[in-house]
């Protein structure tokens, strides 16, 4: 056998071993895939039966996201808008407030959509060193319309 045989051989092999690997890899795939398919369908019944008497927190936050669009409430306000409704707010009550009051007054009476975190750690502290509204801090954890 001669070179030329023999690296027509070789050739051959490594064709047919390229074939048989491209039939092992879209087998691999097809695999794969039908695997996947298997556990989104356990996974859908397995949620289905889950979530049958409770009702998912992501759900309940997309609904409440959907109603208040729906009533023209906006999820983001303005600074300048929140700061205002706390100082009037603080006016009317005459009494030093707590966040937690400040909070409840904000969402309940006047539909103001914020976390209490960003209320008590960003809002109003912006608002103490806001030389145009007319708030300060009373004592900690307490907020009091300035007389000036």
């Amino acid at each position: 056998m001669d070179k030329f045989d023999e690296k027509e051989l070789i050739y051959q092999q490594m064709d047919l071993l390229m074939e048989e690997r491209r039939e092992l890899t879209k087998s691999y795939n097809e695999l794969k895939d039908r695997l996947c398919n298997l556990d989104s369908e356990k996974d859908m019944s397995y949620l289905i039966k889950k979530n049958s008497s409770k009702i998912p927190k992501s759900e309940i936050e997309n609904q409440k996201y959907l109603l208040a669009k729906k009533e023209g409430i906006k999820r983001n306000q303005s600074y300048q808008k929140i700061s205002l409704t706390i100082a009037s707010i603080l006016k009317e009550a005459g009494v030093p407030l707590s966040n937690k009051e400040i909070y409840r007054i904000l969402t309940e009476e006047h539909q103001v959509a914020i976390s209490y975190p960003n209320l008590t750690s960003n809002i109003l502290p912006r608002i103490k060193e806001d030389s145009s509204i007319h708030v300060e801090r009373a004592y900690r954890g307490y907020w009091q319309y300035r007389l000036t």
